[in-house]
């Protein structure tokens, strides 16, 4: 299973990584949930 984070920015926007290597950044949390969440989903 992939390792799938939600890290913060300085900006105040979020990334999203897995497995060590970004997916998408400069997103709202409420974004990057949903991402997460799809992410998991579909690995």
């Amino acid at each position: 299973m992939a390792s799938i984070k939600i890290r913060a920015s300085a900006d105040g926007t979020f990334a999203v990584c897995r497995n060590g290597s970004a997916v998408a950044s400069g997103l709202t949390r409420a974004q990057a949930d949903h991402l997460v969440a799809v992410l998991g989903w579909i690995s």
